[in-house]
């Protein structure tokens, strides 16, 4: 069973037993992994904690049964674990902004925060097919919060390599030109075997062949700059620059790539 196999049917555990009690080591057993482990993975492959994303599915639900059956407030209430309709209330209109009773009325539109599903890449992405380890991915200390750029590289293969080597991304090639050359690829900072339907954003870079630009490429907001300084030097790369504060507000260190190419990692504080 791989990773994205065990969230699942942990996933499928927590949505089944969320109007009554959710154990989280076996939803954990499920997944493959311990209890400590499985709300490590969790919060970092989704950005959002184990406990956040149980609430707004319990509200989620909530709000499926104000707008689909006649049954009292306080019973919906008291069925998703809030001891008074008034903290019920408090958290459906925190979330979505209007009452549980106008909720309920003709006509309200409201979306509900979706189950999370794990799915492959494969299908839309080629590049993504290749197996990767997503217990080394929970352990690398750092993800991307914020990227989308572009790089040009006289090498794609090599330049692949690199980011997978030393920044422990992921990435392979998505098109060749005529010549059965590398045209175009992408990395990602995530694992390309896992998705989380509707909260993965596109966090990689764009890979095209071309002259490498020898200044900044890429300007990357991460969180675990420390842990990313500390994983490229133990990868044995050496052009990378002292993390430093920023008076913007932010620590940041600057990464030169195999093509004299720079990424600039920082961490706001």
């Amino acid at each position: 069973m791989d990773w994205r196999q065990g969230m699942n049917r942990a996933i499928e555990y927590i949505e089944e037993n969320i109007a009554g009690n959710i154990h989280i080591e076996t939803a954990a057993r499920y997944a493959g992994c311990s209890k400590w482990e499985f709300y490590r993975i969790f919060s970092f492959v989704t950005h959002i904690s184990l406990g956040e994303y149980i609430r707004k599915r319990k509200l989620a639900l909530a709000l499926r049964d104000l707008q689909s059956c006649d049954e009292k407030i306080i019973d919906i209430a008291v069925k998703y674990d809030y001891d008074s309709p008034a903290a019920f209330s408090r958290a459906f209109h925190q979330t979505y902004g209007v009452s549980p009773s106008l909720a309920r009325k003709d006509g309200v539109q409201l979306a509900p925060y979706p189950r999370l599903i794990f799915t492959s890449y494969d299908k839309e992405h080629p590049a993504m097919k290749k197996p990767n380890n997503m217990e080394a991915y929970s352990q690398r200390g750092y993800y991307v919060k914020e990227n989308a750029p572009v790089y040009f590289t006289k090498d794609i293969k090599k330049t692949c390599d690199w980011f997978q080597d030393i920044l422990g991304w992921y990435g392979d090639i998505i098109m060749d030109d005529d010549g059965n050359v590398a045209s175009y690829s992408c990395v990602f900072d995530y694992p390309g075997e896992l998705i989380v339907s509707g909260l993965t954003p596109f966090r990689g870079i764009h890979l095209f062949k071309g002259e490498p630009i020898q200044g900044v490429v890429g300007f990357i907001m991460v969180q675990g700059v420390e842990k990313l300084h500390k994983l490229v030097k133990d990868n044995g790369w050496t052009q990378i620059s002292d993390i430093e504060p920023q008076p913007w507000g932010a620590n940041e260190c600057r990464a030169t790539t195999i093509d004299g190419s720079i990424l600039r990692f920082f961490e706001t504080t």
